[in-house]
């Protein structure tokens, strides 16, 4: 699908909006116009009125019209309309003029009214006046009535509308490309932007300038620059994952191509059980080690499965974890226990990476204490937070090598081929990820460790 362009959209919207204006404006100048042609012309019909109205007079026996030529005179000059005129007593036939010209009814004495009307099938532009008479003899007013029809109003009335409209129609054509033309040079940045990345080497995730681009832009920049940084946090989290990987599954991979070629050696079963047994042993620590690493890979923030959140009974997981690590509690004989209560505790969090967590803690517990020790797990409401705590009697953590216990594939003691260094690694990804912390700390009775997470509530 086509993108959309941004400088047509506006000319499309401009050209609508500037069209709108130009039509209402044009009503309101042809109004204007006519109102000015009206003014105009008008001022002849009230001089014709007043000049046949001062012509009027009455005797004892009749009314004397005597019209005088200057009145009707202003019309016929280069003009091509026709005259029309009326006198007479208001509500009779007319004294002189034309029969059924259109009439005001509410007229005053001596106040010229303007007003449209039709005569004859022609439009008509009229002036009408009352003259009263003051004579007993004729008590009602004369009504004097001039009309002209509107061909000259009508030419100076489009001589102006089209003169007007012209000005103004060119203006909306000027104004429509002064803004286009701004358009072009406003998104010139956003096209030097596009541009400037487009050219970048595949592996360019640097943060991109903002300096020199308008101050509207910035948003965009900024947000290109965090979805860069959120790239490259990703990129990194693979590129780490991948090294990761190939060095340590080299060595538990030639072991068990060793261990698989001594075996194919043997000729009797019971010499190549031995061989078999150690393969064994060695292919389920490679196991652990590769599931350890998927499980630090989901649990660095990049990767998105902390957004994913919903409430969580903690207690319920870490119940749920002790009887699923039973088992190997009781092949070293070690009494794994958990104290809290049968209310659900809950927090906002991932199920998966939560119960990843708590199985880390103690199967680091119940591989690092002796023979017939000692782990109990304990689940408590602290204020606005959830606790954890996983206690066992082994030989602890000196407190100078606290830190360092937490960094990738790091033992205590080199020689030790039974952890892959990553339990705690992956339990302070996760801790850190739900916004907690993580302590380690001596146990109570001062023999062995306490493990203390807090997540908020």
């Amino acid at each position: 699908m086509k993108a959309k362009s941004l400088k047509r959209e506006l000319a499309v919207w401009l050209f609508g909006v500037l069209s709108t204006l130009l039509a209402v404006d044009a009503w309101y100048s042809y109004s204007d116009a006519l109102r000015a042609a009206n003014q105009a012309y008008d001022r002849s019909l009230s001089a014709s009125l007043k000049g046949i109205a001062e012509r009027i007079y009455a005797t004892e026996s009749e009314i004397v019209v005597d019209i005088p030529y200057s009145a009707l005179e202003l019309f016929e000059a280069g003009s091509s309309d026709r005259v029309f005129y009326s006198v007479g007593l208001s509500g009779e036939a007319p004294i002189t003029g034309y029969d059924a010209l259109p009439t005001p009814s509410d007229l005053e004495p001596n106040i010229a009214v303007f007003y449209d009307g039709y005569y004859k099938g022609q439009a008509l532009r009229l002036g009408a006046m009352l003259k009263p008479l003051y004579r007993t003899e004729f008590a009602k007013p004369v009504v004097v009535v001039i009309g002209e029809t509107t061909n000259s109003r009508q030419e100076v009335v489009q001589r102006l509308f089209k003169s007007e409209i012209g000005r103004k129609a060119l203006l909306v054509v000027v104004a429509l490309l002064v803004a286009l033309s701004a358009t072009r040079i406003a998104v010139k940045p956003v096209e030097s932007l596009g541009e400037a990345i487009r050219s970048r080497p595949d592996d360019d995730l640097t943060p991109v300038d903002s300096r020199q681009v308008p101050a509207e832009v910035v948003p965009l920049v900024d947000a290109i620059n965090l979805h860069m940084d959120r790239i490259g946090r990703m990129l990194e989290a693979r590129r780490r994952f991948i090294t990761d990987a190939a060095h340590q599954l080299r060595t538990p991979l030639a072991v068990l191509n060793t261990q698989a070629e001594y075996a194919l050696r043997q000729r009797r079963a019971e010499d190549m059980r031995p061989a078999v047994e150690a393969f064994h042993q060695s292919l389920g620590s490679a196991i652990r080690l590769t599931n350890q690493l998927l499980a630090l890979s989901r649990a660095e923030p990049v990767n998105g499965l902390m957004l994913s959140r919903q409430q969580v009974d903690l207690a319920a997981i870490a119940r749920d974890m002790v009887v699923e690590l039973l088992p190997l509690a009781e092949r070293k004989r070690i009494d794994l226990g958990y104290e809290g209560d049968d209310s659900p505790l809950f927090i906002a969090g991932n199920p998966v990476l939560l119960r990843e967590m708590v199985a880390n803690l103690i199967d680091n517990a119940l591989r690092y204490t002796p023979t017939d020790g000692l782990v109990t797990v304990v689940v408590e409401a602290a204020p606005e937070s959830a606790r954890l705590r996983i206690i066992d009697n082994g030989p602890g953590i000196p407190e100078g090598s606290r830190d360092q216990v937490f960094l990738r594939f790091f033992r205590l003691n080199p020689n030790d081929h039974h952890g892959s260094g990553l339990g705690l690694s992956i339990v302070r990804e996760i801790v850190h990820g739900h916004d907690g912390e993580i302590e380690l700390l001596d146990a109570p009775d001062g023999q062995g460790l306490e493990v203390r997470v807090s997540l908020p509530a």
